[in-house]
């Protein structure tokens, strides 16, 4: 609490030098952070450490110009400096009276996910995950491994009145791999997991045991040849990645409304894809490990639909969007993505495809404004006639992504939760799959 105190007093000073200089209105958040760290590399404890951080960011509005500044120190000599700094980018920035933060008075307090560690069960974790992995799967090479825990404590403040204090804290996981035999080998994957407790081994979290067996499964991966248009499944992590991050900045940002490129622009309360998807952004829910209650110009952070059941009900704008455009500003600005499963098992939705493809991860660029993409797919299986009957290298595909969402074949019963999101897989007809 103490140190709490301290965080708002700097946000305090920070917004009273801010309209002591000049501002008009002003934001502010000050955070401090704190990270306990294990590292593996070649399958060995490599390193033990523990990290601080500070971070303090300020954004003033002057007769509607905007200013913004970030910097990494709490002493009063460089919060003045970032104040005055702040201004100046203000004044030399064009007018714009779309901008605005939240109204008040508002106080809040969020205490969220597990603030202190365990530091003895996360170690034991860990060394239980390399045994398990090693276990299970002999041909994997964890290339790296690491495991933290994260502790948060931040103030945000406006001078409208609003304040919200917030302590959190969560266990995470990131992890790079890939199967070796003699000279094979395949493409590397990575897998994370974020979670509140330490209550069950992390290799039966999320979908991690069955993406190692996967991965180990490409060894012997032949290049696909030829050309043909089929379907393409996603597995959830490329799903949630390469289609549904995709499509809410391409499709319903801020840019993509304001540049006027949005294929969905006109779509709002309309179907723009199948009447099976139906994408939530949920930073309340229980399932996500997300500690967004407020969105960046401070309005509360509500859990919204941007797609149900097809229908475009939302765009993913921010207030500032939102007041450019007309359009009504999204209850949240996360990427704290829920899609709802279906009712087929994903050993069905593949028996039911002709030709076509199984891709884990995708390496593209980020697709043009019209939703055309291209890039290879990573980790990879070749469907045929029911059956995965080999894995890929150098095989590419390409489509239009707002196509696609129209073209859903099938989502799937299965799920991926590891705390960031809530995902299916799903598969989707009319995909271009190209080969040598």
């Amino acid at each position: 609490m103490q140190n709490m105190q301290k965080l708002q007093s700097i946000a305090q000073f920070i917004l009273d030098e801010a309209v002591r200089l000049g501002a008009d209105t002003a934001q502010c958040s000050v955070m401090e952070t704190r990270t306990l760290e294990f590292n593996v590399d070649g399958g060995a404890f490599s390193l033990l450490r523990t990290l601080f951080d500070r971070y303090v960011s300020v954004t003033v509005l002057r007769a509607h110009r905007q200013g913004s500044v970030t910097v990494n120190r709490f002493d009063e000599d460089a919060v003045r400096a970032a104040v005055a700094d702040c201004l100046a980018a203000a004044d030399g920035a064009e007018p714009d009276e779309a901008r605005e933060y939240a109204p008040g008075p508002v106080e809040r307090d969020f205490t969220l996910g597990t603030p202190e560690p365990d530091r003895e069960a996360l170690f034991a974790r860990t060394r239980e995950f390399m045994g398990d992995a090693a276990a299970r799967h002999p041909k994997l090479l964890m290339e790296q491994l690491i495991t933290y825990h994260h502790r948060t404590q931040k103030v945000y403040m406006n001078t409208n009145g609003v304040t919200y204090r917030t302590l959190s804290g969560s266990y995470e996981l990131g992890m790079t791999y890939s199967a070796h035999d003699g000279e094979e080998s395949t493409a590397m994957y990575g897998g994370s997991l974020t979670t509140r407790t330490l209550d069950r081994p992390f290799i039966d979290c999320a979908l991690i045991d069955r993406e190692m067996g996967e991965v180990e499964a490409q060894l012997g991966a032949t290049p696909l040849t030829g050309k043909f248009t089929g379907t393409a499944v996603f597995a959830p992590q490329c799903l949630a990645g390469d289609v549904f991050a995709q499509a809410l900045s391409n499709f319903a940002s801020d840019t993509a409304l304001l540049e006027g490129t949005s294929p969905w622009r006109d779509s709002l309360g309309k179907p723009v894809a199948d009447e099976r998807v139906t994408l939530a952004l949920a930073p309340n829910d229980d399932r996500l490990v997300s500690f967004q209650r407020y969105t960046g110009e401070g309005y509360p952070a509500e859990d919204c639909h941007i797609l149900k059941n097809g229908v475009l009900e939302s765009f993913w704008l921010t207030q500032y969007g939102a007041n450019r455009t007309g359009f009504t500003r999204a209850g949240n600005t996360s990427l704290s993505m829920i899609v709802e499963p279906g009712d087929a098992p994903l050993a069905d939705i593949i028996a039911g495809i002709e030709r076509g493809v199984y891709l884990m991860r995708f390496s593209g660029g980020q697709p043009a404004a019209s939703g055309e993409f291209s890039g290879v797919a990573k980790n990879g299986f070749l469907i045929e006639n029911g059956r995965l009957t080999r894995p890929l290298t150098e095989t590419m595909i390409s489509g239009n992504l707002a196509d696609m969402l129209r073209n859903v074949r099938a989502v799937s019963r299965e799920t991926l939760s590891d705390g960031d999101v809530v995902m299916p897989y799903m598969a989707f007809d009319g995909v271009t799959v190209s080969g040598k």
